[in-house]
């Protein structure tokens, strides 16, 4: 699969650069092994921000959603 992103020149150009430092070829391999590499530490962040919404339910209980709250405030 393909997709296409549109990015500015000037961000391509930073990550073209520091592809180029790190010894890629081209920003598409840079960005392939960033992915792989940082996929392991996003399951990392999600179970850590699971464990921390645990531990807040059991000290404080199931807080009730705001969502209407915000939505009277913003009415006013």
């Amino acid at each position: 699969m393909s997709v296409t992103l549109t990015i500015s020149e000037k961000t391509y150009k930073k990550l073209q650069s520091e592809a180029e430092r790190k010894g890629f070829q081209n920003v598409e391999q840079f960005l392939e092994k960033w992915e792989v590499e940082n996929s392991d530490n996003r399951y990392e962040v999600v179970e850590r921000i699971k464990e921390f919404q645990k531990r807040m339910r059991e000290k404080y209980g199931v807080m009730p959603n705001s969502v209407d709250l915000i939505r009277e405030d913003r009415n006013r």
